[in-house]
């Protein structure tokens, strides 16, 4: 096991308490910003619309507030029920395209992709959310409906500095925007690509290959980790260079990008934030996280 890491005892100054917003934040494994909350840096309020899931969540401990809320564009809205609840979305799945692929069927009943439920849902819109809602990590996994709700939440975004967003490459949903679609709003808004992490495939059928959850060719999804555009620092507050640095350093071992700004509070505060970082660094067990491929079911 990787130790705990101290960043405000190596950078010998407090961290601001970093607020997580965790849309779609059923259990299904560890939460990636896990190391934030045991260091007792960050608050998360999460939303979780499925009935036996918000209920699972509830008893969690901790730092953790969830709602049953839908998010949307402030309409009514379809929500299709999957027979595995992680692929249930505002957007129907198209079988056209899934059934092309091994493990994730959706015209057959045994299928993840099935859709067993329809029902009407009211959808809230992020911005019209109160202003207790503050964002300042945005981690979001809602099934190809990621930019309607990032569209309707541009105040709330204004002010965040780190977005965790499930993308597509190819439409698993029907009418859902894809991963250039996502970078293109969220550049107009201030963000560059990171990284892109758990990418994620499937080989077409009838190919078998003996872990079928590994892609063979055809890239479907990953995580893609956008952060404030880092050539234009004067768009991140003070506040916003640490809240940045320690979830970018803790969650996704992204240390260059921590220099980085590191040095530009250095700048504005006159400290020495940057020197004792790297040199803490030369000490410390590293785990970069780069383009890794999920090769099990997600």
């Amino acid at each position: 096991m990787t130790p705990a890491v101290d960043l405000a005892q190596i950078l010998g100054c407090a961290i601001p308490t970093i607020q997580i917003f965790d849309v779609g934040a059923m259990l299904v494994e560890d939460d990636r910003y896990q190391p934030l909350v045991a260091a007792g840096l960050a608050r998360v309020t999460g939303l979780e619309p499925n009935p036996s899931e918000y209920a699972r969540l509830q008893e969690r401990k901790g730092p953790y507030h969830y709602l049953p809320v839908f998010l949307g564009n402030g309409s009514p809205a379809t929500f299709h029920l999957t027979r595995y609840p992680g692929c249930s979305s505002l957007l129907p799945p198209d079988p056209g395209l899934i059934d092309l692929f091994m493990t994730i069927g959706c015209a057959d009943p045994s299928g993840n992709f099935f859709v067993q439920n329809r029902q009407t849902v009211e959808t809230v819109r992020l911005d019209n959310l109160g202003p207790n809602i503050v964002v300042d990590f945005l981690k979001i996994d809602v099934q190809g409906y990621e930019l309607e709700i990032m569209r309707h939440g541009t105040n709330k975004l204004a002010n965040t500095v780190v977005i965790e967003c499930e993308v597509e490459f190819a439409p698993l949903y029907k009418d859902q925007p894809l991963f250039g679609d996502i970078q293109c709003f969220l550049r107009d808004q201030g963000f560059v690509l990171h990284k892109l992490i758990d990418v994620g495939g499937r080989p077409f059928r009838p190919f078998s290959p003996p872990n079928p959850y590994l892609p063979m060719s055809q890239l479907l999804w990953a995580d893609a980790i956008f952060v404030r555009d880092f050539t234009r620092l004067d768009s991140y507050s003070a506040e916003g260079l640490l809240k940045a640095a320690a979830i970018l350093d803790l969650v996704y071992g992204s240390y260059d990008l921590v220099a980085l700004l590191l040095n530009e509070y250095d700048r504005r505060s006159q400290t020495g934030l940057r020197a004792r970082y790297l040199d803490a660094l030369r000490r410390r067990q590293l785990r970069a996280q780069f383009l890794n491929v999920v090769n099990y079911p997600k």
